[in-house]
């Protein structure tokens, strides 16, 4: 039984992908949502993710792996049958180790998260490009960087300070108004 989580529409950064199979985007757009509120579940799906590309990668050339291969061993396969780019295989096992460093680090910064999904487009990219219909000829635009998490508590915090600086002047205006019907009293009196 599938249950679906996903609430809001596909990444545009990896939806071409949904080409080959759903859940590339699945994935890819799972590391983008959690950007904000968990950058370190981003980085373990981008590793998810690119798991997912070198099995489809695999199983499409007759690499033959199972449950118990590890991602190193694939990448190493893919690497002796295919002749991977060398980026293109630095890509892989850079999405691998921080995919594990995260997993067992429990902790990342937002700037690591953004690495990792920039990294994660141009395999991506590579992986369309390579396989695609429109193969070289596709153009994926440009990267679209999730929300900035700091820009909400920067206009939290802006918020804050007007409140505070109207609520100092209301006070001011309210002083100065006590201090006139004060005088005026006086002069009454």
């Amino acid at each position: 039984m599938d249950i679906v989580t996903q609430t809001s529409p596909s990444s545009g950064n990896f939806a071409f992908l949904a080409e080959h199979d759903a859940l590339f985007v699945e994935l890819a757009t799972a590391a983008e949502r959690a950007f904000s509120s968990d950058p370190n579940t981003t980085l373990i799906k981008l590793r998810q993710l690119g798991e997912a590309l070198a099995q489809h990668l695999a199983a499409l050339s007759g690499i033959e792996f199972d449950q118990q291969t590890s991602q190193s061993d694939l990448l190493y396969r893919l690497q002796r049958e295919l002749r991977l780019e060398p980026q293109i295989k630095e890509l892989f096992h850079t999405l691998r180790v921080e995919g594990n460093k995260a997993t067992h680090q429990f902790r990342t910064r937002h700037k690591e998260a953004m690495d990792g999904l920039k990294l994660a487009r141009e395999l991506a990219i590579w992986f369309h490009r390579s396989l695609s219909k429109t193969g070289t000829a596709f153009k994926p635009g440009p990267f679209a960087p999730p929300a900035d998490p700091s820009a909400q508590l920067c206009q939290l915090h802006n918020g804050i300070e007007k409140l505070s600086h109207d609520l100092l002047q209301a006070n001011t205006e309210l002083a100065s108004s006590q201090q006139l019907s004060q005088l005026v009293e006086q002069e009454k009196a």
